[in-house]
């Protein structure tokens, strides 16, 4: 018989009311996935969808179908007949019946309990895989939020530096208020910029504590280094293969027709009739008693479970075409996983390489040109602009080659 368990997540109440206080949470990645096949909501429901699950085990095993069944009658006689003597008087009956099952319906409703149960467990499994792929892009999706805030803090630093010499400039006679106006302009821009990036940090935060299990008022902070992720290469005909046989898809659809199965032979047996023992008492005047038994049986000419087995038939029919079904989606979103992991790969070269390096030299390079006037601000603030695109682009395609990562991993069933 299984049991419904319960999971310990390692962490004490006295541990997470000292982290609520505003203290500080150091994960790395894969400290943050071990925390969240624990605490994440995807689990806990399957968890106690799976208690749920076993506690029907529990009503399956009854020895007897039904409640015995006692009735009494009683009433007084009178007689006008010439009978001597006269059968005047209070009568009483009284009935005990029993129904048995004989054709193995409980073993039938354990057997479906445990196909209930296994089904339930292979959920759990799939919200375990879920919730691992899920961490570890919401562990990233808050680095790279991160990444953007520092960054646009910097640049909301080299936008005081542009105005204040700007200022500078103005007072000295050097340029017009024109371009103080657009240092302003630019400055101001740039503080929104920041703003965003750190509402995006904190939502990124957000969802990754609810992942986790932390307490609101703690802060996390990621130690894994952000840098792109090692992939070796890929034999795709080797993943394919070894999809079509971890994906937990793949088994809760197995574990679904097991217990579909289950449900059919369960109806079966049910068809059998049960029998009803009963047992009579009656007390008649005068002075009369009458003990007898008998068995009651139900025939089986018009209900046989006709509806309930066609359902469980068109449901087998429907978890064998979803399992075709499944097949082919896991062959397509390998070969696009594959596709995209590759592409990924060569646009972050490309941005860590070159786009980003050039882009800021250029600023630094300009802005001595416009403070030499050789430049006029417009220019700056054009580099300045261009660094900071090829910056928050670059750690978005990391994030996006992170994502691309999991997902190939998650559709060949492997842990990413």
């Amino acid at each position: 018989m299984v049991r419904p368990t319960r999971v310990s997540v390692g962490v004490t109440l006295a541990l997470w009311t000292a982290l609520a206080q505003g203290e500080t949470i150091r994960l790395t990645q894969d400290e943050a996935v071990a925390r969240a096949v624990h605490a994440s909501p995807l689990v806990v429901r399957a968890d106690r969808e799976r208690d749920l699950a076993a506690a029907g085990r529990i009503g399956a095993g009854v020895l007897l179908p039904a409640n015995p069944v006692i009735s009494a009658a009683g009433g007084h006689r009178s007689d006008r007949s010439v009978s001597t003597p006269l059968a005047v008087g209070p009568e009483w009956s009284a009935r005990l019946e029993q129904t048995f099952e004989v054709a193995g319906q409980r073993g039938a409703r354990l057997a479906e309990a445990d196909r209930a149960i296994a089904v339930a467990v292979a959920r759990q499994g799939l919200a375990r895989v879920d919730t691992r792929a899920a961490t570890r892009a919401s562990y990233v999706a808050l680095q790279v939020t991160r990444a953007q805030a520092d960054a646009a803090g910097r640049r909301v630093k080299l936008g005081d530096q542009l105005l204040t010499a700007a200022r500078a400039r103005v007072k000295a006679g050097a340029a017009s208020d024109v371009e103080l106006h657009l240092a302003e302009v630019e400055q101001a821009r740039l503080e929104h910029d920041r703003i965003e990036a750190d509402l995006a940090a904190g939502e990124a935060e957000r969802l990754l504590k609810l992942l986790v299990g932390a307490p609101s008022g703690a802060q996390l902070d990621p130690t894994t280094p952000l840098e792109p992720p090692a992939i070796s290469s890929v034999d795709g005909e080797r993943m394919l293969e070894q999809a079509l046989v971890r994906r937990q898809e793949r088994k809760l659809l197995g574990a679904a027709t097991e217990h579909v199965d289950a449900v059919a032979k369960r109806l079966r047996r049910e068809i059998a009739p049960n029998p009803t023992l009963f047992v009579d008492v009656a007390g008649q005047q005068p002075g009369q008693i009458y003990v007898g038994g008998g068995v009651a049986l139900p025939i089986p000419i018009w209900r046989r479970n006709q509806g309930e087995l066609a359902q469980a038939r068109a449901e087998r029919r429907r978890l064998e075409d979803e399992g075709r079904l499944l097949t082919r989606e896991i062959t397509l979103e390998l070969a696009s996983a594959l596709r995209v992991v590759e592409a990924r790969q060569t646009e972050a070269k490309l941005w860590t390489e070159r786009i980003v390096p050039s882009a800021e030299a250029n600023v630094e390079l300009v802005r001595q040109g416009w403070l030499g006037g050789k430049f006029d601000l417009f220019r700056v603030v054009q580099v300045t602009r261009e660094a900071a695109d090829a910056r928050r682009r670059q750690l978005e395609v990391l994030g996006d080659l992170w994502r691309a990562r999991i997902e190939l991993f998650r559709v060949a069933g492997e842990d990413s």
